[in-house]
């Protein structure tokens, strides 16, 4: 298999497993905005942002320094060993103490953010961290030696897992506490499947753990520093909704956030491989395969993305409607505002980090911190004053900043081009047709969206591909 086909077919592995994953996610989100309420959903996406930070601090980077030590390391069985062993050990015993802590201080969280039965969820959750951290390495790994379908089979048995779990209490009667018990034992399961595909790939050896643990904690903890501020920046608007507004205000806004969020699988799926790709072609000084795959990953996601977004900004309204009802109407104005921002960050997002696999984690740091530190101001700002529609103004605003810096440190940090032209021409065509429809939209909704689409469509891959395009896209499908 050629190197291009290799890599569309991991992207294609990885992005399956991811949207199998967020589906799954999604109807469990579904369920519990349908016959809990807006409230109860809140409660959970509170919950889910705590793990989500803590996770964070639990891993301390751990699983990205194994992705880039395997992947350079790769097929030297003796460093892979070694470099894995440490990662397992040291998440393990991470693990196990965060749980004890995340357990101890469950009611600290429901007294800081005020929502009654979140400390009991809490402990509830509390024995995920060992498992959920073991397993994080064990999927570094593999996203190391890009083994992509065990990748996406694990991927995929914790989502199916997850599912039926949480269904299965939620209708028992369990309601959010099912959803959280969910969590626990699909992590479990998923980390025990992880360590029966694995077993075969290493063997446990504590040779040069002291070694290993102290360079993959000097590259993790940059890594955790970036991930941290990114998080905040992601997670911040959730935070000041919960801590200013309502749990209703959350559950209405992590609809759109969830909904918007579907625009990162693409290139979150593309960025599993760009990670471990950039580190082996950055390594061997392979520039122009380097160059290369920049460039088609940044454009063909921006071709997916941008149709996707625009047709969801036509009907925004009707699919919030049609899947979580009426009463979540409140969720369409901050659905609006995501979409923007998400869509254009996901172009970047794509070889997001590529600079970090260059060695340059330094730079993500002051990425994400000029990022973070634009959104928690805009939220403080706006958050009080215009709900959770500033609340996503603030997200969308930092999600640009982020955007714009992103771009310029890749090229400077991998001398590479980026085609800012296509891109510029992309976001007037896009611009246009949002035009169009708001003037012709009173004739008919549904034919005009449909037939701006059509014809925005055809623009992007008649007009805007070249030769060379479609003779690259000919390769890998041939």
């Amino acid at each position: 298999m050629t190197e291009s086909k290799k890599f569309a077919f991991d992207v294609g592995i990885t992005f399956i497993a991811s949207i199998i994953s967020m589906i799954f996610g999604f109807v469990i989100t579904v369920l519990l905005g349908r016959y809990l309420g807006a409230g109860d959903l809140g409660l959970y996406r509170m919950v889910s942002t705590i793990q989500t930070i803590a996770m964070l601090f639990a891993a301390v980077g751990i699983p990205a320094a194994v992705i880039k030590y395997v992947a350079e390391y790769k097929g030297d069985r003796s460093k892979t060993n070694s470099i894995v062993s440490s990662g397992v050990i040291t998440s393990l015993l991470l693990g196990i103490g965060f749980s004890v802590l995340f357990y101890l201080s469950s009611w600290t969280f429901e007294e800081i953010f005020k929502m009654p039965g979140l400390s009991g969820l809490l402990k509830i959750l509390s024995p995920v961290f060992p498992f959920a951290l073991v397993g994080g390495v064990l999927l570094g790994f593999l996203n190391g030696l890009r083994e992509m379908k065990k990748y996406g089979t694990a991927t995929i048995i914790q989502s199916v897992l997850m599912l039926v779990i949480s269904v299965s209490l939620i209708y028992s009667g369990f309601g959010v506490a099912g959803v959280v018990i969910g969590v626990v034992l699909s992590s479990v399961g998923w980390c025990l499947y992880l360590l029966l595909i694995t077993k075969n790939y290493f063997d446990i050896t504590f040779e040069d753990y002291a070694s290993n643990t102290k360079k993959m904690l000097v590259f993790g903890i940059q890594i955790f520093a970036v991930n941290a501020i990114n998080l905040i920046n992601y997670q911040a608007d959730i935070i000041m909704i919960g801590y200013l507004l309502t749990a209703n205000d959350v559950g209405y806004y992590a609809v759109a956030v969830g909904l918007s969020q579907f625009f990162w699988l693409i290139p979150e799926a593309i960025q599993s491989i760009t990670y471990p790709a950039t580190s082996e072609y950055w390594g061997k000084n392979n520039h122009s395969a380097l160059q290369v795959m920049i460039d088609k990953s940044m454009k063909y996601t921006a071709c997916v993305l941008f149709p996707i977004g625009l047709g969801t900004g036509f009907f925004a309204n009707e699919i919030i409607t049609l899947i979580y009802g009426d009463a979540f109407i409140h969720s369409v104005l901050p659905l609006h505002i995501l979409v923007v921002g998400t869509v254009v960050y996901g172009v970047m997002k794509s070889i997001g980090s590529s600079v970090t696999a260059a060695g340059r984690p330094d730079l993500g740091v002051k990425l994400v911190g000029i990022s973070a530190t634009t959104n928690i101001l805009l939220n403080l700002l706006l958050i009080p004053k215009f709900g959770i529609g500033g609340a996503a103004v603030a997200t969308c605003m930092s999600l640009f900043v982020a955007t714009i810096i992103s771009i310029l440190l890749t090229i400077k940090t991998l001398n590479i081009n980026i085609n800012l032209n296509w891109i510029v021409k992309v976001s007037g065509i896009t611009f246009l047709a949002i035009l169009f429809f708001q003037h012709l939209r009173q004739i008919n909704m549904y034919l005009v969206a449909l037939i701006i689409l059509g014809l925005y469509v055809f623009v992007i891959f008649r007009i805007l591909f070249d030769e060379e395009d479609y003779m690259y896209l000919k390769k890998i499908m041939s």
